[in-house]
């Protein structure tokens, strides 16, 4: 990647004072644990400063040593990232002046009573310190000046994979608990102020990897990026040391998401275009084949590896008891998890697949949102099962959690393939012809109504849909934009992977309509709803539109 050379002494006037406030709000928000947020009536859960200094610090210290070295515009950049962030925080800090006993911050303290702890002198330090780190990012950005052409071609799919990856991370809880003290609640079940905060950074995530992946030049790209997997490193740690160090506090997948996302976008500063044309034209001079595709290969071995994980704990997770009931009691019939075999037998032959030819790497990418459909459901009838006090998750829950995180992992895999892939092969040019539009059209406003309807209608039984409130719901979000995104991109592949994203599309929508044969003996006088019909209708849409994409 390309570095500036300039001396630190040509660095701009702004941005030496933006690098000291930020450092000075990192001092003020590292020193806040010491001093304390509340009254010595509800200490820390676990000695949780020396983490906290640390990562106060790790945003500015990134950015001063950047400064330090030369690279003025990438550490202007890297302070851009975590001053928006500041703001989201700011509001979720705020509640500790509000009502700290609707906090949850058990890193910062832990209430033991139902009296509210009197916010202490800590808790202005830390607000402080985020108003300096946003003052630091509004004057840092000040000093960046786009020049007038781009540098470099922009690479937007390994950014905007980790950014929606770390979005979906905030949005989910940061930890789970059994302490009524100690809530653990993603932002939409906050109060006002921390659900304004979190939803921030919920979308700002997403937003901020794709603005900084288009930075016209390098070095603004390089510091936007790692400016933001430290600010997400920053926000997401906490929870997990809680987790880990809390009696009646447990770790969520929410953190590991967000620290999942910071690792691919420190990964991606890599300066992989630099290096491929010099090695490639390396291998030419010496008649040596490019190195592109082994690396392809490896990532897809990985993939579908990851696919195969995925179905065996798919079938464990179907096999084995989702709940444990106290002796005594007759364990009930798990109609969710049934869908999981249909969701195991999609990744399971598409992995092999995958392992077996390359060919099939577009529709196994799609069809491990089979296992999130399948799972969240699973899941669904869990939560709602361990709400009575005797009732405890089984060994399957934790088998179907895996083969969601697996399917998850191997997705991420098969989309880190498919950008190595373009970027050696290019993408399909010109306009999609009419049918396929059409077909594509089509397929997804049918696949709209097969997930937010109801697939089981019956008196007493309340359908989980893609737009409701239930665990299960993020499970067909999940699968529908996935079917809309294969949709869409369907259009610009080229005619073979086009044809296998729509293959894909349609085992996802497949498995949404196998959910009626499978599940509906859970209610008495069960009929098909529309959402089954419907899912049927954009299965067959998705596979005559893929026969035409391979036609055309």
């Amino acid at each position: 990647m390309i570095r500036t050379a300039d001396p630190v002494s040509s660095a701009p006037t702004r941005l030496r004072p933006a690098v000291g406030l930020g450092l000075a709000g990192s001092l003020l928000g590292a020193a806040a644990p010491l001093v304390g947020v509340v009254d010595a009536g509800a200490p820390p859960a676990f000695t949780a400063w020396p983490l906290l200094a640390v990562l106060a610090f790790a945003p500015t210290a990134l950015a001063a040593v950047l400064l330090a070295r030369g690279h003025q515009v990438s550490a202007a950049a890297s302070l851009i990232a975590p001053a928006v962030f500041a703001v989201g925080r700011l509001l979720v800090d705020l509640q500790v002046l509000v009502d700290p006993l609707d906090t949850a911050r058990p890193e910062l303290f832990r209430p033991a009573t139902l009296d509210a702890p009197t916010p202490a002198a800590g808790v202005w330090l830390l607000l402080a310190g985020h108003v300096l780190l946003v003052t630091a990012g509004a004057l840092a950005a000040t000093t960046l000046a786009e020049p007038d052409a781009r540098a470099e071609r922009a690479r937007f799919v390994l950014p905007a994979v980790a950014g929606l990856l770390a979005g979906a991370g905030l949005f989910a809880a940061p930890f789970t608990s059994t302490d009524a003290l100690v809530p653990a609640r993603g932002p939409l079940d906050s109060p006002t102020l921390p659900m304004l905060g979190g939803l921030l950074l919920v979308v700002a995530a997403p937003v901020l990897a794709v603005i900084a992946a288009s930075a016209t030049t390098p070095e603004a790209r390089r510091g936007g990026l790692l400016g933001l997997a430290a600010a997400l490193v920053t926000v997401a740690l906490p929870p997990v040391a809680t987790a880990l160090a809390t009696d009646r506090v447990g770790p969520a997948a929410g953190p590991f998401l967000v620290l999942a996302a910071a690792a691919l976008l420190t990964w991606s500063q890599r300066d992989r275009a630099t290096d491929r044309a010099t090695d490639r034209a390396a291998d030419r001079a010496a008649g040596r084949a490019e190195p592109g595709l082994p690396g392809l290969r490896r990532l897809h071995t990985v993939a579908g590896a990851l696919g195969l994980v995925a179905a065996a704990a798919a079938v464990v997770g179907a096999l084995t008891d989702q709940l444990v009931l106290p002796v005594g009691l007759p364990a009930p019939t798990d109609y969710a998890a049934r869908l999981l075999w249909p969701a195991a037998v999609a990744v399971g032959v598409l992995g092999a697949a995958l392992l077996a030819r390359g060919a099939a790497r577009p529709a196994f990418a799609v069809a491990t949102a089979t296992v999130p459909l399948a799972a969240a459901g699973a899941l669904d009838a869990v939560f709602a099962a361990t709400r009575v006090d005797a009732v405890q998750p089984g060994p399957g829950t934790w088998f179907t959690v895996v083969a969601a995180l697996a399917a998850l992992a191997a997705a991420v895999t098969a989309a880190l393939a498919g950008a190595v892939e373009r970027d050696e092969a290019g993408t399909a040019s010109g306009e999609a012809p009419l049918p396929l539009i059409a077909g594509a059209l089509i397929a997804a406003l049918l696949a709209v109504g097969a997930f937010a309807l109801p697939v089981i209608e019956a008196r007493d039984y309340a359908p989980i849909t893609a737009f409701g409130l239930r665990v299960g719901s993020w499970g067909l979000l999940v699968a529908l934009v996935t079917v809309l995104a294969a949709a869409a991109l369907a259009l610009r592949a080229r005619p073979g992977n086009g044809a296998a994203l729509l293959l894909g599309a349609a085992a996802v929508t497949g498995t949404r309509a196998l959910e009626y044969p499978l599940t509906a003996a859970r209610a008495a006088g069960a009929e098909p709803g529309p959402g089954l019909w419907l899912a049927l209708a954009a299965t067959a849409a998705l596979l005559v539109t893929a026969a035409v994409r391979t036609a055309r």
